[in-house]
């Protein structure tokens, strides 16, 4: 009899032992794979790391540290919506936690998600300070977050948080807002060359040139080679019609950072102006070399051609632009130019059309497609069109209208 009672209970203290031991078996393997996965982090082997924390989370679903590690390994491999996953995940369960917080604002606000970063950011000021971390961030390379440094989450980043904020508020258009953040930045962090920088560009994007200059030449007294300074103030300079100035801005803008396509651009729109084809015609070819699907790039360099009389190679160029962007005003108009000066008036005529059809208040179109009929002796099309050119603002020189409409 006592056999038959104590069996049953000797077969549950076994049961109950083995399920100890299974569990604590699984805690291991979860975590063995979690150790191996940030040993191959530290050695920047993305993808094994990768492998090693999905395995850690097969075995165990709810190891949430290996979310956080994870996503990590995701931001490394390009994978931006599975890193935001991985954080969202972790701080369903850990809204609190500062670093990985800090981590999903970042990655928010590099994948576009302005509104959701900025809740973030927003989050983490309201959050007590605390919470030591050994985990290192880096910005190399975005003068509009900071310089390239390294910093911890168990700092003071109150300034790097408002440096978010007003780039998120300069993404929104409201440069106001961004102002304001960027003030609350530098309260904390007076000395910060790239809190100035986006501070002017706030404020140069609010029509306040005077302000705005300031921040530039403030940030190139703290950091002599902030190119993102020396550009901008050569973009107010020739505002102010300093060209010289303006030039010499860019050209040492380039110096300090030579694959930068919008300041050969910028300098080459300022060579134009200037009657430096040669010159201009450089900067745009070194700026389409450096990014090739800038339609824009095309369309200058091509007008450049045009003055230099090389009709076939701004045909070529405009084509190009328009492969880029089919809908581009411009360059249906720019292409139909050439055409004309090519005495193809026909196929002019072809573009202007276009032109027209993506934009039906298009003066410009009507006005150079009705030079181009009246070329061809078609009066009344000719006619018709620059009555509409007129209608939609474009002044008309009275020869030319007694010469395409007569006395009508």
């Amino acid at each position: 009899m006592s056999w038959a009672k104590t069996s049953p209970i000797t077969g549950i203290l076994c049961l109950g032992a083995f399920l100890v031991f299974a569990q604590e078996t699984k805690s291991r393997s979860a975590s063995y794979y979690h150790t191996k996965g940030e040993e191959s982090l530290l050695t920047k082997s993305y993808k094994t790391a990768l492998a090693q924390f999905n395995e850690c989370l097969r075995i165990d679903p709810y190891f949430m540290p290996a979310y956080h590690s994870r996503a990590i390994v995701r931001e490394h491999l390009g994978d931006k919506q599975g890193a935001l996953t991985d954080y969202n995940i972790y701080l369903e369960k850990q809204p609190t936690d500062k670093e990985v917080l800090f981590s999903r604002a970042v990655a928010r606000y590099d994948f576009g998600q302005w509104a959701m970063a900025k809740e973030d950011f927003l989050n983490l000021l309201k959050i007590p300070a605390g919470g030591e971390t050994n985990t290192v961030y880096f910005q190399i390379g975005r003068e509009d977050v900071g310089a390239s440094k390294g910093f911890t989450t168990s700092g003071s980043l109150t300034a790097t948080y408002f440096n978010y904020l007003g780039l998120i508020e300069t993404k929104l258009n409201n440069y106001t807002g961004a102002v304001y953040y960027y003030d609350s930045a530098l309260q904390l962090s007076p000395s910060n060359p790239d809190l100035f920088l986006n501070r002017g560009l706030a404020r140069q994007n609010l029509g306040d040139t005077v302000a705005a200059k300031a921040d530039f030449e403030q940030t190139l007294k703290i950091n002599p080679d902030s190119y993102m300074a020396s550009h901008n103030l050569a973009v107010l300079s020739a505002a102010s019609n300093n060209s010289e100035q303006s030039e010499a801005l860019l050209t040492e803008a380039i110096d300090k950072n030579p694959t930068l396509p919008f300041s050969y651009a910028e300098r080459g729109s300022l060579r134009m102006k200037t009657g430096n084809q040669s010159g201009a015609l450089q900067d745009y070819s070194e700026a389409i070399r450096l990014e090739p699907t800038e339609p824009e790039y095309w369309l200058n360099r091509g007008i450049i051609k045009e003055q230099l009389n090389d009709f076939q190679g701004a045909l070529s160029d405009y084509q190009q632009a328009l492969n880029l962007k089919p809908d581009f005003d411009k360059g249906w108009l720019n292409h139909g130019n050439a055409l004309v000066k090519l005495k193809r008036p026909k196929e002019a005529i072809e573009d202007y059309t276009v032109a027209i059809t993506y934009y039906p208040d298009y003066g410009l179109a009507f006005y150079n497609r009705s030079i181009a009929y009246q070329r061809l002796g078609k009066k009344t099309e000719a006619c018709n069109d620059l009555t509409r050119a007129k209608a939609l603002g474009i002044v008309i020189d009275s020869v030319m209208n007694l010469k395409i409409c007569g006395n009508k």
